[in-house]
């Protein structure tokens, strides 16, 4: 069940209205924004410098690193247990366009990355993925994109967390490997 969220609409994208509690229901992602916000201080976000993976142990399993490439690439920096687990494979070190499945999907992800480099702002996004042919969900996923900067002007890298709901569990170690329809359900700038 999708929590309401307070938002108000701004050029088709949802926004956080002020003061309005973050979107998000899993701990994990109201851990990861608070340290970010924490970490970010008076600035519009930290940089790499200030994460301490000390500070966040129970956060690493659900943790990617990404660098923002001046060519507008991403690569993996590092990736979590369970994300690594969730996507079928360990990515570290690989482009994301080379291993994110479909070309729609792998545009939406990308797409989402832009987004968060472009505003220097945290975004949040949910998506429900289907088996081909039928109308019920088989996987939900909620994701967490938090901009890092040794400026506080160019982003160069992402803090993600993602975390995976699984409806069926048989899709558990998949979420690279098979290319599946998906509808975002939730998509805020915070």
């Amino acid at each position: 069940m999708r929590r309401a969220i307070d938002t108000a609409t701004v050029q088709g994208e949802a926004q956080a209205a002020p003061n309005s509690p973050p979107p998000f229901t899993d701990p994990r992602l109201e851990q990861a924004y608070n340290y970010w916000r924490a970490k970010a201080a008076a600035r519009a976000m930290p940089s790499r410098a200030d994460i301490d993976p000390i500070e966040i142990p129970k956060l690493l399993p659900d943790v990617m690193l990404v660098e923002r490439h001046d060519d507008g690439r991403y690569r993996y920096r590092l990736i979590g247990t369970e994300n690594a687990r969730a996507h079928g494979l360990n990515a570290t070190g690989r482009y994301l366009d080379e291993v994110l499945p479909g070309p729609d999907y792998g545009a939406h992800v990308l797409g989402l990355y832009d987004e968060a480099v472009r505003e220097r702002r945290a975004l949040y996004s949910e998506c429900l993925f289907f088996p081909p042919g039928r109308g019920e969900p088989e996987r939900h996923t909620k994701v967490l994109f938090l901009p890092l900067s040794p400026d506080d002007e160019r982003v160069n890298m992402v803090l993600v967390v993602q975390v995976f709901l699984y409806i069926d569990r048989g899709t558990r170690e998949r979420h690279f490997v098979d290319a599946r329809p998906y509808k975002e359900i939730a998509h805020v700038l915070i």
